[in-house]
């Protein structure tokens, strides 16, 4: 056809955490992206647009107005969010472009795309020309987000949300995006309660504060990643030493892998003033490893240097560079800065990279906890003597057993020895005692030790996201139930580590265990933004929904939950109560029904079917399989017993009280 030039609202649409999402489950992806394409094309004609390109995960549209493609967007946002929910975002900007067979082009079509960079799931954006267009439309609820200065865009630009009930409005401190260094104007913003939370966040800067980036892997091969990961980490745990010094933690930290942001905005966002950043390259048996020390608000370099070492020298390496970074922080701080001291580590190679990927497999959760245990097991055979390791292996047979994909009994069988090992070789480790303290309570049920490990846990390594999580959900909360100290150590953990969804959906768990509902929804519902594709987000999000009696969303969030993770136990029990609420009991029998047929021929944790049998009336057979959860020490039945929410039939039946006594603490 001819070109043509006209005058048109410009609409991008994107699933937000598609990489994800094909890492995690490629059906739940595909679907993703062919349902969205279907919406999209249903949908445009309707709204008096046309659909230009599909794109990937995306799409381009234009219309004849900016009514009609925020009508489009609204009517868009909210077919993707019926059964399963798909994580989409929406920009619309008004502008003139050139129409051709080859696509359409001009000025508007990247802003629109820029705009829509902004966005968050279930979020549509817009600029300052659209809302002019529509803003005396009663149909229409809008927020102001405030000025932003995007890349190769000379003018900062208005950006604006549909606030209707149902559609959220990002957060302006979690707000990225295609932004200069500079991203939002103080002086234009809006405040509304989410900027100033905003503008609070980067007034607590502290002038002693650093963040280690995750060092670029220059090599051909993948698995280096996992060493180059090892490196930033082993740099986080022993500069995290230095007194007063706030060390960004590594969730966040490595949240910005692979991404190229700015540092400016990396340091706001993070909280921090110096950033640590590097690149390796290996080839053979020789390193290059190059550090360079920035002031985030400026991107001044204070410091760099290369290294061109043996392999071997790695862990000497480390050592420099923290001692490199206490000697500049010496010079910028101005005050006394005592060289950190070298952490426990193996001496052989091999095993540290093993290590390595084990921790990372480990933080990923799931069906990757088996893989981390042969990394660890692997390690441990090369270097009998490594405490990491032994640590790592008591954490994952926990985990795995806790979460419910291995019988108690295998599982304390080997955590146990692996921890007292990690003890013997590794004494001053924080992982040693954050591995000792979990036992102490989910095994021994001894609390005296419990809370001395978990301390000594956090004394040598402030920073330890999961000895702070654990401490503060699993001891203070639910078994003290001191919910408000338990939710004062997620502040502190957040605080250092603020894009980590898990802790973000730990704190959701416990603020709305502990009756803070209209706090725990937006935490949890921030979790599953940070990370789409975690288990332990999603089900906390359906857990939080039930409680507050938002059953339709609960049960969607379990519907999305089950499809990724193979019908987990934790969410069969929490669907079959979901169905329960809804009145819909024979669909909450069926799910019984499959976790009873689990049980007899496989493994399900006993403590998940006690939940589902309680709430069904099944009283006898409840409290049988509560006696079998003492029996075989089910570590998650201490909490079932005690705290959640989703277990208050079980612990209301007749009888219970004998295994309240059963259960018992020492000291």
């Amino acid at each position: 056809m001819d070109s043509t030039r006209r005058l048109v609202a410009i609409m991008f649409t994107d699933i937000v955490g598609y990489t994800a999402m094909m890492g995690s489950d490629e059906s739940i992806a595909i679907n993703s992206v062919t349902r969205h394409k279907k919406v999209i094309e249903q949908l445009v004609p309707k709204y008096n647009g046309d659909v230009i390109q599909f794109y990937g995960d995306g799409s381009l549209s234009v219309y004849s107005s900016a009514t009609f493609a925020l009508e489009c967007a609204k009517a868009i946002q909210i077919e993707l969010q019926k059964d399963i929910s798909i994580p989409l975002r929406i920009g619309i900007h008004i502008g003139e472009v050139l129409i051709s067979d080859d696509g359409v082009f001009g000025d508007g079509v990247n802003l629109a795309s820029r705009i829509e960079s902004l966005g968050q799931a279930g979020t549509i954006l817009f600029s300052e020309d659209v809302y002019q267009k529509i803003r005396n439309n009663n149909k229409f609820s809008t927020q102001r987000l405030g000025s932003f200065e995007f890349k190769n865009v000379d003018e900062p630009m208005q950006v604006h949300a549909l606030a209707n009930e149902g559609f959220p409005v990002p957060k302006a401190e979690s707000i990225t995006g295609k932004l200069k260094a500079s991203s939002t104007k103080d002086d234009n913003v809006s405040f509304t309660d989410r900027e100033k939370a905003g503008d609070s966040a980067k007034q607590k800067i502290s002038t002693k504060s650093i963040a280690v980036l995750p060092f670029v892997n220059m090599s051909s091969d993948p698995e280096q990643d996992y060493f180059c990961e090892g490196i930033s980490e082993e740099i986080i745990n022993t500069i995290v030493q230095l007194p007063d010094l706030k060390v960004a933690g590594r969730t966040s930290s490595f949240s910005f892998k692979g991404k190229n942001e700015d540092l400016r905005m990396v340091g706001n966002t993070l909280g921090v003033n110096k950033i640590l950043e590097g690149s390796v390259r290996k080839s053979g048996n020789r390193l290059r490893i190059t550090a360079q020390l920035v002031e985030a608000s400026t991107g001044y370099h204070l410091w760099s240097k290369r290294y061109d070492r043996e392999l071997d020298d790695i862990f000497k390496i480390q050592d420099e560079i923290s001692a490199e970074i206490a000697g500049q922080l010496k010079i910028t701080f101005a005050d006394a800065q005592p060289a950190p001291k070298p952490r426990e580590q193996t001496k052989n190679i091999d095993a540290y990279q093993l290590y390595n990927k084990g921790r990372s497999l480990f933080y990923q959760r799931g069906t990757s906890l088996t893989e981390a245990i042969e990394c660890f097991r692997q390690a441990l055979e090369i270097d009998p003597t490594y405490a990491l390791a032994y640590a790592g292996l008591a954490d994952t047979y926990v985990m795995l057993t806790f979460h419910g994909y291995m019988p108690p009994d295998e599982c304390w069988a080997k955590a146990i020895p692996a921890a007292q090992k990690a003890f013997k070789y590794g004494p001053n480790l924080g992982e040693t005692h954050n591995a000792l303290a979990v036992i102490a309570l989910l095994h021994d049920r001894d609390l005296e030790t419990t809370e001395k490990e978990f301390k000594m846990a956090l004394e040598i390594n402030p920073n330890h996201s999961q000895a702070r999580a654990w401490y503060g959900m699993f001891y203070l909360a639910f078994t003290r139930g001191d919910f408000e100290a338990g939710i004062e150590q997620f502040r502190l953990a957040i605080e250092n580590d603020p894009l980590s969804s898990y802790l973000h959906s730990c704190l959701a768990l416990t603020l709305s265990t502990g009756n803070k509902y209209a706090e725990a929804i937006p935490s949890a519902e921030y979790a599953v933004k940070l990370d789409w594709a975690s288990l332990i987000a999603r089900y906390n999000l359906a857990y939080c929904y039930l409680r507050l009696g938002q059953l339709e969303k609960a049960l969607q969030e379990c519907l999305i939950a089950l499809k990724m993770s193979n019908r987990h136990a934790w969410v069969l029990h929490l669907i079959a109560l979901t169905y329960l609420k809804m009145n819909q009991r024979d669909e909450a029998i069926k799910i019984y029904d499959e976790m009873k047929l689990r049980y007899r021929d496989n493994y399900l944790p006993p403590s998940n079917l006690a939940i589902v049998a309680a709430a069904l009336g099944e009283s006898e057979y409840a409290l049988e399989l509560a006696h079998t959860c003492l029996d075989i020490i089910d570590p998650y039945f201490i909490f079932i017993a005690k705290s959640l929410k989703d277990s208050k039939a079980l612990r209301n039946l007749s009888g219970f009280d004998k295994i309240e006594e059963r259960l018992g603490f020492n000291n």
